[in-house]
């Protein structure tokens, strides 16, 4: 499992320098990971039906922040090297990021809302998508938002987990 989860954490963070170097050059090598990252899950079946689900929920999120200025990218609303990211993201859930799930949720906020702006505030030292200034507030106001969005594609992963794992022992 620890191997896996190393391999995860590589790939996710391949498609992070991918994504924010290359951009939309990126795109066809990004999928190639997802596919990888797919192929090598433990659980394809929950991870493929949270990342429908999840990045549905994450996209709406981001849609809503652009529209309310605490994001911009250089394509309205967002490039689909975004979305691929996010994809990418959404596979380490039940992965390398599952320490996340086993949190009590109070403290997985308080994680998400730290980290999570660091991305978006490196994204920007990037070039490839701009913050609301001043910093501290998008860090605050979008920290916040973010983790809150994110819990709830945590608590929807546990959800399909459950679904997943109630239609087995039923069967």
């Amino acid at each position: 499992m620890a191997l896996r989860s190393i391999i995860n954490f590589i790939l996710f963070q391949g498609v992070w320098f991918m994504a924010l170097l290359l951009e939309n050059s990126a795109l066809l090598p990004i999928s190639c990971v997802l596919f990888l990252m797919l192929f090598l899950s433990q659980q394809k079946k929950q991870d493929s039906l949270l990342l429908v689900c999840g990045l549905f929920v994450a996209l709406v999120f981001e849609f809503l922040m652009v529209k309310f200025g605490l994001l911009g990218f250089k394509s309205n609303p967002f490039p689909f090297w975004f979305v691929l990211l996010w994809s990418a993201l959404i596979l380490t859930i039940n992965t390398s990021m599952q320490f996340l799930t086993r949190l009590p949720w109070q403290l997985s906020l308080v994680v998400c809302a730290v980290f999570a702006p660091a991305s978006y505030w490196a994204g920007a030292r990037f070039d490839v998508i701009t913050v609301m200034q001043p910093l501290w507030f998008f860090w605050l106001i979008y920290g916040v938002s973010w983790a809150v969005m994110f819990n709830c594609i945590l608590a929807l992963n546990t959800f399909i987990k459950l679904k997943i794992k109630t239609k087995t022992v039923l069967s």
